[in-house]
């Protein structure tokens, strides 16, 4: 696939991608140094006016509860661990704690760590007491320097701010910076449609990483990437870079005017086993940062445009036999321009007779990616509103390719997933809402969005066979917004159908299945009866598996409670599916002593049970972190759960242990 080349970056800013930067970040705040480099245009010095950052950290009430169908069995002791998952460690990540939202480069939502237990459990609340443009705070990004620091980053309406915090005891900021924002109107949290949208849109920084060396890279909402370097548990401010990709987003983008639609951002970063950074925009650029580490010369920008993988596919697969008139040429045009890498050049002009030809590209950018992508030893997975891609960087051809492999099997239009091109309840865009999971080296796996139930889509990495699709939950009442959590030969998926707007009521099913796989039937099946007891409406939170304690943790509503409140973490053991403990944080009454006007409460979250409300979650995953603890973004901060740690187990009951089923 051909590829636009910019010189414009700076040689620092090659292996790696982390904190985030935009234009704009309360105006004054972030601004552009001077261009450094030696070549080209778009390398900067990162520049900020930081003013102080205001926070409280609250501890709140805590209630745990064992369940009777475990003690029954296993008095208040844990499972047995789980054996480490096996599979390809990315060598520019943190071999131990999460580099990314979903854990590590698979999007396996599995952690080595051992999560929180009943045992001296604390909740506590680092509250975010900034407004204006900086409410209200919640942090939906975690990664770890070492087993006393966090890093996460503080989206406010319209700022961001990356933060390092000590997390020893109580939570301590040691140093920030100010990230630009994505110039959202206050206005717009009252308005039902301009609040959708901006929930609706994940640029600004939740898919940003860490590096190996420490180095935080962040997607900003003005398509410029911010490289942090943080060294002693503190930013090193000489050192920060800033890479404009304006010009390249715009070359690569099938939408006419991209730089003038203020939808089309930046959106995911993660680096290839090579070390080279891949990007993509929300409407369908896909690109690389490719340079010398230590070198003053700016690294090479490689970018394309998704639309064009396996296109004259996808267009019969829209239209059937019958394409329109003038189709032929056009894609042999294309496929002229892959060939002699002038694709991207050309790009201006083929949107345009595109636009002319099909109808699918006149209401709407016709293929968008919303949500991260996986990477393994062998290549790029990223899936959009359309298909699902297996994506290289060849190095003869310094072109950005589809596998070969893939390619026939597009055809078949199993990799065109099922689609009725509707926005579900619990959905952020009209196509497939999961960052697609990498099970080791045999599977990738997705969940479409199918008209009436959606599926569970399993494929080979090989060559993009389809291998499995299964139904989830009921007609009607299925979405899923989050990646599918994976281990051994086992997948988890939870139901996000019916979140829709945070600041009000949203009655949702929830729901968390299960699906083993059959070495002899080579074919998933769906685990009747797991989860054992208990219903699970984890709304937006995705679901994660810790091998230490063989404890599977759900973030969810209490559902024996009215309303969306009354939060609560629960771990099931995985091997049984029977719930073991639960963990609730809340503020009782007035306690949850927030800055902001009573107005402002009643407008967004509601005055009543407001010290419940606030553990909503709001789309934010939660990570493991160290020492027995989770991290999971809030309404107005982020909450830590955390235990002592070792469980202080009792005797267990006199009944003999049933066998564990695997």
């Amino acid at each position: 696939m051909g590829g636009y080349v910019g010189k414009c970056a700076v040689a620092v800013l090659v292996v790696g991608l982390a904190a985030v930067a935009s234009g704009g970040c309360g105006k004054s705040k972030t601004f552009r140094g001077p261009e450094v480099g030696g070549a080209g245009k778009g390398c900067y010095q990162y520049k900020t006016k930081d003013k102080d950052f205001k926070y409280m950290s609250q501890q709140a009430t805590v209630t745990t509860e064992w369940y009777d169908e475990w003690t029954s069995l296993h008095g208040k002791t844990l499972p047995d661990p789980l054996p480490p998952a096996e599979h390809w460690r990315h060598p520019k990540l943190s071999s131990r704690y999460a580099g990314t939202m979903h854990e590590d480069s698979f999007a396996s939502d599995v952690s080595v760590e051992p999560g929180p237990m009943p045992n001296d459990a604390k909740v506590e609340y680092f509250h975010v007491l900034e407004k204006g443009t900086k409410l209200s705070g919640m942090s939906p990004f975690y990664t770890f320097l070492d087993d006393h620091t966090v890093v996460t980053i503080s989206f406010g309406r319209d700022a961001a701010m990356l933060l390092i915090i000590d997390i020893t005891g109580e939570a301590r900021l040691l140093d920030y910076v100010a990230l630009p924002g994505r110039g959202s109107k206050a206005l717009e949290l009252a308005k039902k449609s301009a609040r959708m949208a901006m929930f609706r849109d994940t640029s600004g920084g939740a898919y940003s990483y860490l590096d190996s060396k420490g180095r935080v890279y962040v997607p900003g909402a003005d398509n410029t990437v911010i490289r942090i370097t943080i060294r002693d548990r503190r930013v090193v401010r000489d050192e920060m870079v800033m890479l404009d990709l304006n010009r390249e987003i715009e070359k690569g983008s099938w939408i006419g005017d991209a730089m003038d639609h203020p939808e089309n951002h930046l959106t995911a970063l993660m680096p290839d086993a090579k070390g080279r950074v891949w990007f993509t925009s929300k409407f369908g650029v896909v690109g690389i940062i490719d340079g010398r580490e230590g070198s003053r010369i700016c690294p090479s920008v490689y970018t394309t445009s998704i639309v064009h993988f396996a296109l004259s596919d996808k267009l019969h697969h829209y239209y059937g036999d019958e394409l329109p008139e003038g189709s032929e040429d056009f894609l042999r045009r294309v496929e002229e321009a892959e060939r002699d890498g002038t694709l991207v050049d050309k790009n201006a002009q083929l949107r345009q007779e595109a636009i002319e030809l099909f109808d699918l590209v006149q209401d709407e950018p016709f293929e968008q990616i919303q949500n991260s992508f996986s990477v393994g030893p062998d290549g790029i997975y990223m899936v959009t509103n359309v298909g699902l891609y297996k994506l290289w960087f060849n190095e003869k051809t310094r072109h950005i390719e589809l596998d070969p492999k893939w390619a026939p099997n597009y055809a078949k239009d199993d990799l065109f997933y099922d689609n009725d091109r509707k926005i579900k309840p619990g959905h952020l865009n009209n196509g497939s809402g999961t960052t697609p999971t990498l099970v080791d080296d045999r599977f990738v796996v997705i969940v479409d969005n199918a008209p009436e139930q959606v599926n569970l889509n399993i494929f080979r990495q090989e060559d993009g066979t389809l291998v499995s699709k299964l139904p989830l939950f009921n007609a009607h009442a299925g979405a899923v917004e989050n990646s599918v959590v994976a281990y051994g030969d086992h997948l988890v998926v939870g139901n996000t159908f019916g979140y829709v707007d945070p600041f009000i009521e949203n009655p949702t099913p929830g729901g968390i299945m299960r699906f083993d796989y059959d070495a002899e039937k080579d074919e998933y099946t769906h685990r009747e009866g797991w989860p054992a007891v208990g219903a699970f409406d984890g709304k937006t939170a995705t679901p994660k598996l810790s091998t230490a304690n063989g404890l599977f943790y759900v973030y969810h509503r209490d559902m024996l409670a009215e309303g969306h409140h009354d939060w609560q973490l629960t771990a099931v053991d995985f091997r049984t599916g029977w719930r073991v403990f639960s963990i609730k944080g809340y503020f009782e009454g007035d306690d949850f002593d927030d800055n902001v006007s009573g107005i402002v409460k009643k407008k967004t979250l509601g005055k009543e049970d407001y010290g419940k409300k606030v553990f909503n979650n709001i789309w934010g995953t939660f990570s493991f972190g160290p020492k027995n603890s989770i991290f999971i973004g809030t309404y107005r901060g982020y909450v830590r759960f955390s235990s002592a740690p070792e469980l202080a187990n009792e005797a267990a009951s006199a009944l003999e242990k049933p066998e564990a089923p695997q």
